[in-house]
């Protein structure tokens, strides 16, 4: 099965490391000899895909007439698209959210509609992994809130999850993913020996369901943890 991987960022680039027989795609003008030149809002670029049988988007979607002809392009193949679990829309501080909640209303979210009849859809929790760790963050003072609940998942966590759903039968539908375990900003400040304020938080923090997403993983699988 030959895959192309849309966008060569932090997951895309970990992605096409791991995948076999797969190809990645980068904007001409950052694109190297092993990237295939491709850009979303331009569609001169779009003949330089090779032949493929699947497909994993990795990057943001906000140009409605190019989601649409990239939808009707990818139809017959299989599609993953890595999308943010902020699109998931809850309405009060510390609500537990599933893929059942309610989806925002923005661009973002349009785009991605016109893939969900046939594509998998990963609403992903904070993305961390190599120099996006948690306790750079923290030291760098970029996190202001302690009391802030947080959903988080490694960026290898995020490869084995899309590496099982492209060897599954599973064709369609929407998964919210984290590590399953919630945390107060507060727990890794303690860890790491950094002092934060604490101000009630608001409709940003909330709680993952991950049942969904653990049925389709290896019983017991260990996802990997910050501290």
């Amino acid at each position: 099965m030959r895959t192309i991987i849309f966008g060569h960022g932090f997951c895309g680039s970990r992605l096409s490391s791991i995948l076999e027989n797969s190809s990645s795609t980068e904007i001409p003008e950052k694109c190297s000899t092993n990237l295939i030149p491709f850009d979303f809002n331009d569609s001169d670029t779009w003949s330089n895909l090779p032949d493929f049988d699947s497909a994993i988007i990795t990057f943001k979607m906000e140009n409605l007439s190019q989601s649409e002809k990239l939808a009707n392009l990818l139809k017959d193949r299989k599609v993953i698209i890595l999308s943010s679990a902020r699109n998931l829309k809850n309405s009060s501080p510390a609500q537990i959210i599933d893929e059942n909640t309610p989806l925002a209303d923005n661009q973002r979210v349009k785009c991605e509609s016109y893939f969900e009849k046939h594509a998998v859809i990963l609403y992903l929790g904070l993305i961390w992994g190599d120099n996006r760790h948690p306790k750079k963050w923290l030291e760098e003072g970029r996190i202001k809130n302690g009391k802030k609940i947080i959903n988080m998942i490694h960026v290898e966590d995020i490869c084995h999850i899309v590496k099982r759903l492209l060897n599954s039968d599973i064709k369609s539908g929407k998964y919210l993913i984290s590590d399953g375990h919630p945390l107060e900003w507060n727990e890794l400040a303690e860890y790491y020996n950094v002092k934060l304020n604490q101000t009630t938080p608001g409709i940003e923090s909330r709680k993952f369901n991950i049942k969904k997403l653990q049925a389709i993983l290896p019983e017991g699988y260990n996802f990997q943890k910050p501290f």
